[in-house]
């Protein structure tokens, strides 16, 4: 049944993707980086880290829950394969600053909002509040 339940998140988690590509496509062109996979990735880096350090449980999340929030949404959500696809076109494009800059840019805002999500759900966490 767990399958079942990564699927179906993985499938809304998909669709709010491609959304968000749209909705970023008037960012895109005034923007020298792939905005929508940015922000993709920065929001999922975030949401992993707070899930995976209590949020999940703060929010009453059984196993199978946190496991298709975390594995199903958020993994169809971020896109590493998109980032790589959109790294290799700004080389082959003649971008290398852009393509060296997008790629620091992704590492260190990932790890930095990984890195906050699990102090906020930490925290939240200790002091018993509601996330």
């Amino acid at each position: 049944m767990i399958y079942i339940y990564v699927g179906i998140a993985g499938v809304l988690g998909a669709l709010c993707r491609y959304a968000a590509g749209l909705a970023a496509n008037h960012l895109a062109a005034a923007l020298w980086l792939p905005v929508a996979t940015l922000l993709c990735n920065y929001s999922g880096s975030f949401a992993l880290g707070w899930l995976s350090s209590g949020g999940a449980a703060r929010m009453r999340l059984s196993d199978t829950g946190r496991i298709a929030v975390t594995s199903g949404f958020v993994g169809s959500y971020t896109t590493f394969s998109s980032f790589s696809a959109e790294t290799v076109h700004l080389l082959q494009s003649g971008e290398i600053v852009a393509a060296l800059s997008y790629v620091m840019i992704s590492l260190w805002g990932g790890l930095l909002l990984a890195w906050l999500g699990i102090k906020i759900g930490e925290r939240k966490a200790a002091e018993g509040g509601v996330v």
